[in-house]
């Protein structure tokens, strides 16, 4: 029988092993996924099917800007997705030049409007290609059912295809309408992940089938009914 009085033994513990953590940072003021998503469905659209200039040149930005207007359209102007919205460079911050009737569209004759207004305005002539103006591809607006003033922006992004460069002014300009220079972003086919030849066909089905979903959806409302906004196929970035 053991002595009760001694010790049996000793106990001995090793420290615990702790698992190595790593710490991902978050980019906060990166593009969301959907806004990526619908966005990179029109470049990838338009990468495969671009719109033909007289000498049958490909037009690829005039696509996307077209795509865009046409989904702004359907959604009674109240997309948040606004192309080619033009800026007078000469107020601070920059104001978006809209219709008069309508604040959430872009004007339509913008040079109307420099001539009507410019030079009453502001007391000395308007010069082109000294930036007075700006026309980003897309202005992202926070408020959809507010114009894409710089309260309003979430972020502003630049369309690139081929060879094209966003130069330094270009970028300085675009930060100053967005507010801060990190909601100014770059899309290109490649960052959309357009290059995949199995999805050459179905990008362009895709993405009619998705804008008449959208208009379809948004007739329902108009009956009064509660619709189901379609899906926007997902390119592969």
């Amino acid at each position: 029988m053991a002595d009760q009085g001694k010790p049996q033994g000793i106990l001995t513990t090793k420290p615990a092993q702790l698992q190595t953590i790593k710490v991902v940072a978050i980019d906060s003021t990166a593009l969301d996924s959907k806004d990526k998503e619908i966005l990179c469905s029109a470049i990838c659209y338009c990468n495969y099917n671009p719109n033909k200039g007289k000498k049958q040149n490909n037009l690829y930005q005039s696509c996307v800007s077209e795509r865009l207007k046409e989904m702004d359209e359907m959604m009674f102007n109240q997309s948040p997705y606004k192309p080619e919205i033009t800026y007078d460079m000469h107020t601070d911050p920059p104001e978006p030049i809209m219709d008069k009737n309508i604040l959430t569209k872009g004007h339509k004759y913008v040079w109307g409007w420099i001539k009507k207004n410019w030079l009453k305005d502001k007391g000395y002539e308007y010069e082109k290609g000294e930036g007075m103006t700006r026309r980003p591809d897309v202005v992202i607006v926070k408020d959809p059912n507010a114009p894409p003033t710089q309260d309003n922006i979430k972020h502003v992004v630049e369309i690139k295809f081929g060879t094209d460069v966003f130069g330094t002014d270009q970028k300085r300009a675009y930060a100053d309408i967005a507010g801060d220079k990190s909601k100014v972003k770059v899309l290109d086919p490649d960052e959309c992940g357009c290059n995949d030849d199995d999805g050459k066909k179905s990008t362009v089905t895709e993405w009619a089938t998705a804008a008449i979903a959208t208009l379809t959806a948004l007739l329902q409302l108009r009956k009064g009914k509660l619709p189901k906004m379609p899906k926007f196929p997902a390119p592969a970035f």
